[in-house]
């Protein structure tokens, strides 16, 4: 049931193209032989163009592939001359006529699981490995000491600090019964990607092909710092039968990446969002650039939260200055009916939003208003906020969540916030707290004109980019904020440096992980 798209006809080489004919070499493989890109490299020397060839491959995955090459082979652009066709008229009707069967799907399914465990087998006996791009075969053999049955995605995602990785997953597509999955993936000094965890939905998917390493031109030059950034994309292929795919239109698609050192930040995707976006001038409150960028962010929260925190879908937890849906937007995607999410904020219209467009569907996510005051979000707001007190009882939330608020707080409403945070959290509970943290590295870096945060005025007990309206942006020195943490009685799990200050990091503000005490 796997398709082979294996040739590329090239003018006047017919040497080459001889020799592959017989290999049932995929596209990748062969471009990437030494004697093709010998070929290649030669005519490029000899300052000879290639203008024109032949693509050869199975037309539902052309526009793919075809896009595959060209990263390989670095083009500026290409062209169709002429559009794909089928030489095979019956081939169309026939696959078909095979998807629309489910049972003839279901045993297809199970004899590839087979036939892949017999070609995992003979690719242990292979001496080489193709140096800058492998496919490995996962299947439930070689991976049953590291993923089993049906398990809730958090419990296959444990609570861990995973090293310093950047990446996403650009794209996620299902055709004729396969989720296919590209994106690229890097770390800072770890080396390359060796694997993926799979999880979508409730269900470990360990039968998977991967096509790790791929040539990444694009990547090196945005990320030139990174360790094998010029090799860092990657391809899943993840065989599917009609109900998995049914289940998946909101599912949660998680990888985990594996490198041999530990693993890295945990990648989140969903086919289809079930919310929409918030509007860009709501969008331009939180400081992100458009909406894409809103996405990446609020799936990166919801990473940190499971991965960071172990958050469950059944856990309740309560997000401070939930602002415009940040955390929600890919919340509603992982937690359950027996979950519960709460959201307040002092902003009356953006709640009124948030309920009509999400507690309306999902009534297990509830925002409140408070009339808080603030002088730049709600200047006319009549409750103190260090008199605030949090309308939940003790011990009621496996987590919190501070993921915009912080930065806008003075030094007391941050120590009130704080003891309010801690008796609300259920012994054990841990909280994510987003900041910015001033110490010598950040005060240097301001210094020099590299932070985007120039948190240059001094303020009672901190640093603020306007000296008018300190709550624009205020950041703490660390030693003071980690004594305020301490007083409360929290332990500090994970202290995370953000680049918003010129450092590199995949955060963009500081990341604390706190943690009550049991």
């Amino acid at each position: 049931f796997f398709w082979k798209t294996w040739q590329i006809l090239l003018e006047s080489d017919e040497q080459n193209l001889s020799s592959v004919k017989e290999s049932n070499l995929t596209f990748i493989e062969f471009a990437e032989k030494p004697e093709m890109q010998n070929v290649i490299k030669s005519k490029f020397v000899q300052e000879q163009k290639l203008t024109e060839f032949d693509f050869v491959g199975i037309q539902e995955f052309f526009p793919e592939d075809l896009h595959e090459l060209k990263f390989i082979l670095n083009w500026p652009e290409y062209k169709l001359e002429t559009q794909n066709t089928n030489p095979y008229p019956e081939y169309k009707s026939l696959l078909e006529e095979v998807l629309s069967n489910q049972e003839i799907v279901d045993k297809i399914s199970s004899i590839n699981q087979e036939d892949i465990e017999l070609y995992q087998e003979a690719l242990s006996l292979r001496e080489t490995r193709r140096k800058t791009s492998k496919i490995q075969y996962y299947t439930q053999e070689n991976l049953k000491n590291l993923l089993s049955g049906k398990q809730e995605i958090s419990q296959q995602i444990i609570k861990t600090n995973p090293l310093l990785t950047w990446g996403s997953i650009d794209r996620a597509v299902i055709k004729n019964q396969v989720l296919r999955l590209s994106g690229w993936v890097a770390s800072l000094d770890a080396g390359m990607v060796e694997g993926f965890k799979v999880l979508i939905g409730n269900q470990v998917f360990s039968f998977f092909e991967q096509n790790l390493n791929i040539p990444s031109p694009d990547v090196e030059k945005i990320h030139p710092s990174l360790d094998s950034a010029s090799n860092a994309r990657f391809r899943l292929k993840i065989l599917l039968n009609q109900q998995q795919i049914n289940q998946l239109k909101h599912s949660l698609i998680a990888l985990t990446p594996q490198f041999q050192c530990g693993e890295g930040i945990i990648l989140l995707k969903v086919l289809a969002p079930l919310l929409p976006l918030p509007e860009e001038k709501d969008i331009k409150i939180i400081d992100v650039d458009g909406s894409g960028q809103f996405i990446r962010t609020s799936f990166k929260l919801l990473g940190d939260l499971i991965q960071r925190l172990g958050l469950q879908p059944t856990d309740h937890i309560l997000d401070v200055g939930c602002n415009i849906g940040t955390v929600p937007y890919s919340l509603v995607h992982y937690l359950q009916p027996s979950g519960r999410y709460e959201g307040f904020d002092m902003v009356k219209n953006l709640i009124s939003s948030l309920q009509k467009e999400i507690t309306t569907h999902k009534p297990n996510f509830n925002f409140n208003w408070h009339n808080i005051h603030h002088p730049l979000y709600n200047p006319t707001g009549t409750i103190s906020a260090i008199n605030f007190t949090f309308p939940y009882p003790d011990e009621s939330f496996n987590c919190v969540c501070i993921s915009h608020l912080l930065t806008h707080l003075q030094s007391l409403e941050i120590i009130h916030y704080l003891d309010e945070i801690y008796r609300v959290l259920k012994p054990g509970g841990r909280c994510l707290l987003i900041c910015f943290l001033i110490n010598s590295e950040s005060e240097q870096l301001i210094a020099k004109g590299k932070s985007y945060q120039q948190l240059i005025y001094e303020t009672e007990y901190g640093f603020t980019k306007d000296i008018n309206l300190p709550e624009r942006g205020i950041g703490f020195r660390e030693s003071l904020l980690l004594e305020w943490i301490n007083e409360r009685g929290f332990n500090v799990l994970e202290k995370s440096y953000g680049s918003w200050c010129g450092r590199t990091s995949s955060f963009k503000e500081d990341l604390l992980v706190l943690e009550k005490n049991i």
